[in-house]
């Protein structure tokens, strides 16, 4: 499960963009791409996020693609893709 919208405000609640890993024993990758198709990050750690920065500089309210794929715990590929709402 990925979040539809989250607010790296620094608050302590929905500040980063993480995959919510349930019955998934490996993340292979979670990626984020802004409007324009650039990476703004990724990772293949299951409790990373992304905190809304690129290069230390906090990026405008929109909409984020993210794509994921991981292995679940009986060796099946399962990837996921969508949209996600950052709100500043």
């Amino acid at each position: 499960f990925v979040p539809t919208a989250f607010t790296p405000n620094g608050d302590g609640m929905n500040d980063q963009l993480k995959p919510i890993c349930v019955g998934i024993s490996k993340l292979a990758y979670f990626r984020v791409y802004n409007r324009w198709g650039q990476l703004v990050f990724q990772t293949t750690q299951m409790n990373a996020g992304w905190n809304g920065r690129i290069n230390g500089k906090a990026q405008p309210t929109g909409g984020y693609v993210y794509m994921a794929e991981g292995t679940d715990y009986n060796g099946k590929t399962v990837s996921r893709k969508g949209t996600s709402l950052l709100i500043r």
